[in-house]
């Protein structure tokens, strides 16, 4: 009887595995399954939680309000001028980074760089270190008890005595912020850059310059183009990491003093674990990430209609 039984068994688990979608199912079934878990299902619930009222210091249970909360958001002012900021702070540290990035991609795809190895190996170095640690060392430079910027300025005769640069104005501020940020994702950047001057073709370069091209003309006409991809995937890296920049922010001021640097994720931080308003930071935060899909899809057509 149980000899029957297993042959009967080998049979059917014979059968459903010869079936190729079943056996393939099988294959992927337990990574779809942690997919679902940690992917998909904690996706869904937090937009759900987006809908809520829903403050987790408040007793009482969670009040379905629909869009209520993406509607706050507009009537907020900290909120509002949050996007000004975080505006601002993306357009300064993109373009830095790009035309950093780029200049240096640029030195060091020359041919009589000498040491090209050693230079590229110190270059990854300020982005090999993590963000946290690249904030606290930036935090330091700018102290205004002891801090090396202070200590530089002085000594070229800049200012006349130290400075406490976050307490200023906020544009000041939030460009400093943005300068660490440059600083470490620029050699990212360059070597993205460099790895694309590569790929731009010889003979277009040899045409040009029998045309009579500048350096500055084939610059433009000929290698820009020609790595138009390299520079929209570092355009989506750079605007994606300014927009959504928490940590350089937290490190290095806090948002404060006041609000003067309180970037848009800074705000979602703040309201979602400061303040424990689940509801309203999950809205910011998709909200956030609308623009950032927006933000570039818009650099995908751009390069799409520049090809």
């Amino acid at each position: 009887m149980g000899g029957w039984l297993r042959t009967v068994w080998r049979l059917r688990v014979g059968r459903a595995v010869s079936s190729e979608p079943a056996f393939a199912l099988m294959l992927v079934a337990p990574t779809l399954i942690l997919l679902l878990l940690f992917g998909v299902f904690p996706i869904g619930y937090s937009v759900f939680v987006s809908l809520l009222q829903w403050r987790l210091n408040i007793p009482g249970v969670p009040t379905f309000i629909g869009l209520g909360n993406y509607a706050r958001m507009f009537h907020d002012p900290v909120f509002t001028a949050s996007l000004g900021k975080t505006l601002y702070y993306s357009v300064f540290a993109v373009v830095g980074t790009i035309a950093l990035g780029l200049a240096t991609a640029l030195l060091l795809d020359r041919q009589d760089v000498k040491g090209k190895a050693f230079l590229i190996a110190v270059l990854v170095v300020p982005w090999a270190v993590p963000r946290v640690s690249a904030g606290l060392m930036w935090k330091w430079i700018y102290d205004g008890n002891y801090g090396i910027l202070n200590a530089t300025l002085l000594h070229l005769g800049l200012i006349h005595q130290y400075q406490w640069w976050f307490t200023g104005s906020q544009w000041v501020a939030l460009s400093l912020v943005a300068l660490t940020q440059i600083y470490k994702d620029s050699p990212f950047a360059a070597m993205l850059f460099l790895a694309g001057l590569q790929t731009v073709p010889v003979h277009l370069q040899k045409a040009a310059m029998m045309d009579g091209a500048t350096r500055t003309q084939r610059f433009w006409f000929v290698t820009l183009p020609s790595m138009r991809f390299v520079l929209l995937a570092v355009m989506i890296l750079e605007t994606t990491w300014a927009l959504k920049t928490f940590d350089l922010v937290y490190v290095l001021t806090g948002g404060g003093p006041g609000n003067q640097t309180m970037l848009t994720y800074m705000y979602v931080y703040r309201q979602a674990f400061s303040y424990l308003d689940v509801g309203y930071g999950s809205a910011m935060a998709y909200f956030v990430t609308f623009v950032v899909f927006v933000v570039a899809f818009g650099y995908y057509r751009l390069a799409g209609h520049a090809g």
